[in-house]
């Protein structure tokens, strides 16, 4: 059995090789995912452990923060420890944020006090020089370092500060918790205290029990400081906190996984058609052996022991390469996540990869070897199957058509096995390449689709008034030239379910360019409110709800669900009279105002919102720069992908007919030679063999594309839900499945072409004299 491995391997090295590739392809992207999946999470946690991270932190205004507030949470349920600080919560602006302005709370803690929970690493310094230390998320991703200077705008004044260092912080370390950190020596954070004392809040880091929900403590702490009368002023978990961080990182693992079975499906199936058509090719061969006494399973294991070693070597190699790609992968997902991962080598996702990919192997191998077992040595030597029937193509005289048409006719339905595996193929690649093209079209294209499904509303300019000039700031703005339109739409904060989250406060929600309502509608009245995604399952629309701010709790009808991605789908919208039920100074607070205009108009919109409202407006942000900044990275990022499942799907077509239009010369070689002899040409029987393959081609590209346009807007809406997206903004144009369909067709076509240029080695004399 050994020479007949052997001899398998020496016969079809071409096949098995092309069968090798896409082992290859499919072990270093299966490889990659179960890598991530092996080691993100579990350094994730051993950062977290390191550095004592809080389960549950509580922010209050100091000046409530008294004995009574520590013995409430003391003694609420699941709670073990609690650890306070003095810290400053504010809104916070960040200056060239990697070319813009980066709006978010900004907690700002004491470097130099003793921490037992939430504690911090040092990454890089400059030694005892610096007022500020940030996070790893603000130095990667806004591109700062030591030394540089940072400014703010804290609580509405720009204050500049020299980064004294980064560091690893697990818990307000990134963009996720809504709250970002800096920490201060201690000099400096009491002057901050100073300048600042609205700004002036108690930090309760908690750890709580063993096998407690943080979730539900959490919870539990909100609402008995909310019965004892107790503002909070933020409240988060870690588990919230780590699955936004972790978002990046799980949608990459899916769409590897995804990748990695669809390679392997295509692979198998080469590997089960290859070897059907080697027992059909060599069937005299077989009844020759089982004549001579070898049984049928030990032809099945000689014939699959080649594809197993093959499998075991090219996933190796596979394997081998991912080591090189991955840390370019978890690279992106430190720079999302804000924490040190160097990903490395899993031995569990080397294993799990060998065991996964060789046993589907087998399985089809054997799959393609079971005809075996009932092959008769007597009628395999003749030629004949167990009815006595001859295994021959149809004969051409009962085709229709001219000779030459009956003859791709002919061919074309010659191996009902060969056109379901290049139908197949046609099929899954006309779905991949469709999906590509939708990424591309959504994130390059037109890029806002990207942009606003994965964001909220986002004006070119943001202008804060002065106080009591709301109307008369929004009039003035409404009429400078090129302004679009202007709305009212601030960003506060309500507790609901004991839980502070962001309320979208508008009476404008259907003059937003992002519509991020995705069922019911938006709240029309003082009565009304739309509830984030996360709460949608305990709060059904025309349920009613308690919202609580400050002292004040009242109750709403839910109309609504909207969605925020960075919010985790904890938001909620507000009419303005909805709010100012709420909190009655807010009728004559500054509203923020929203200005819409040409991106390209948006810097000299800004000169003349400062030249003519000086008076009236106290702050303007440039929105747009954010927002062109984000969809290029967003747009590479996505181009890339596309990129590379355009390259993915070329290889492995070229792989797939490699492998058939060889093995159709190699079975049909006698039949080519007799064609020659009676005057057919090299060219025209390529063309011949390219055109036997169209109609599987076509009939798979077809019905991808329609499955692809039908599915493409579920497909996705699936792929985003992982995210917490709930209504995707992309378009699926029609044209894309059929562009696609008609691109892998042709190209298709060439490459048969091209692989069917052994033909040309074919000659009469030789296969007459053999």
């Amino acid at each position: 059995m050994r020479t007949l491995a052997l001899h398998q391997w020496r016969r079809n090295k071409g096949a098995f090789l092309g069968f090798a590739a896409t082992i290859l392809i499919a072990a270093c992207m299966l490889g990659s995912a179960l890598t991530l999946l092996c080691t993100v999470g579990p350094r994730y946690t051993a950062l977290a452990d390191e550095l004592h991270t809080a389960d549950v932190d509580i922010v209050v205004p100091r000046t409530a923060a008294t004995a009574d507030v520590r013995d409430v949470i003391d003694h609420t349920t699941g709670v073990a420890a609690v650890d306070p600080h003095d810290v400053l919560l504010m809104d916070t602006q960040i200056h060239d944020f990697r070319g813009t302005d980066f709006a978010i709370r900004a907690m700002i803690t004491d470097a130099d006090a003793p921490r037992t929970l939430n504690q911090t690493r040092v990454l890089a310094t400059l030694g005892d020089s610096g007022d500020l230390y940030v996070a790893q998320y603000t130095a990667r991703f806004g591109q700062f370092a030591p030394g540089d200077r940072i400014e703010l705008q804290l609580a509405g004044h720009d204050e500049s500060f020299r980064i004294a260092g980064v560091v690893e912080e697990m818990e307000f370390g990134n963009a996720g918790s809504q709250i970002l950190a800096f920490s201060a020596p201690a000099a400096r954070f009491a002057r901050l205290e100073c300048d600042h004392p609205e700004s002036r809040m108690t930090e309760y880091a908690v750890r709580v029990d063993a096998g407690a929900d943080p979730r539900a403590v959490r919870s539990r702490l909100e609402r008995a400081l909310a019965d004892a009368g107790v503002p909070v002023a933020a409240a988060i978990d870690c588990d919230s906190v780590r699955a936004t961080r972790m978002m990046v990182s799980q949608l990459i693992i899916l769409i590897l996984v995804v990748f990695a079975a669809l390679v392997a499906i295509i692979s198998l199936a080469l590997c089960t058609f290859h070897i059907r058509n080697i027992v059909e090719t060599d069937r005299t061969d077989m009844g020759v052996l089982k004549a001579l006494g070898y049984t049928g399973a030990m032809i099945s294991r000689a014939m699959m022991a080649p594809y197993l070693l093959v499998c075991v070597g090219a996933t190796v190699i596979g394997l081998a390469l991912s080591t090189l790609a991955t840390p370019a992968i978890g690279s992106l997902i430190a720079l999302q996540a804000g924490f040190t991962f160097h990903a490395q080598a899993d031995a569990r996702a080397w294993l799990i990869t060998i065991a996964a990919l060789a046993g589907v192997t087998l399985l089809f191998a054997w799959i393609g070897v079971r005809s075996l077992r009932a092959l008769q040595p007597i009628e395999a030597i003749r030629g004949t199957d167990a009815r006595g029937r001859r295994h021959a193509m149809r004969a051409l005289g009962r085709i229709p058509g001219n000779a030459r048409t009956a003859v791709s006719l002919q061919q074309a339905a010659a191996s009902p096995a060969r056109n379901l595996l290049v139908g197949c193929m046609a099929f899954l690649m006309t779905l991949l390449v469709s999906f590509a093209a939708t990424l591309t079209y959504n994130a390059a294209v037109t890029p806002d689709n990207l942009y606003n499904t994965l964001s909220t509303e986002t004006p070119q300019v943001i202008a804060t008034p002065a106080a009591g000039g709301n109307v008369e700031a929004a009039q003035r703005i409404r009429a400078i030239r090129g302004v679009q339109n202007v709305i009212a739409y601030t960003a506060a904060r309500v507790g609901i379910d004991g839980t502070q989250m962001p309320a979208f406060v508008s009476d404008d929600f259907d003059a937003t360019r992002n519509d991020i309502r995705y069922e019911g509608n938006h709240p029309a009245t003082a009565h009304e409110i739309a509830m984030g995604s996360a709460l949608a399952d305990a709060h059904p629309i025309g349920s009613k709800v308690t919202v609580s701010h400050g002292g004040t709790a009242l109750s709403y009808t839910v109309v609504g669900y909207i969605q925020s991605v960075n919010d985790g789908g904890t938001v909620c919208e507000l009419t303005n009279a909805g709010y100012t039920r709420l909190d009655p100074d807010f009728a004559h607070n500054p509203h923020t105002l929203y200005v819409y205009c040409d991106g390209a108009d948006t810097a000299r919109a800004i000169r003349a919102i400062e030249s003519t409202c000086g008076d009236l407006v106290t702050h303007t942000t440039d929105m747009e720069r954010m927002r062109d900044t984000s969809q290029q990275m967003y747009g590479s990022i996505m181009s890339a992908v596309s990129l590379a499942m355009l390259i993915l799907a070329i290889g492995l077509t070229g792989l797939v007919l490699m492998m058939v239009v060889r093995s159709t010369i190699v079975r049909e070689r006698r039949r080519f030679g007799i064609l020659k002899a009676l005057g057919y040409t090299s060219g025209q029987l390529m063309r011949q063999i390219a055109a036997a393959l169209m109609p599987a081609t076509a009939a798979g590209a077809v019905l991808g594309a329609l499955v692809a346009g039908m599915a493409a807007r579920p497909v996705t809406d699936a792929l985003f839900a992982t995210v917490g997206v709930m209504r995707s903004q992309f378009d699926h144009p029609a044209l894309l499945p059929i562009a696609a369909a008609l691109a892998l067709t042709a190209v298709q076509g060439a490459l048969a072409l091209g692989f069917a240029t052994p033909i040309r080695t074919i000659s009469p004399y030789q296969l007459i004299t053999e």
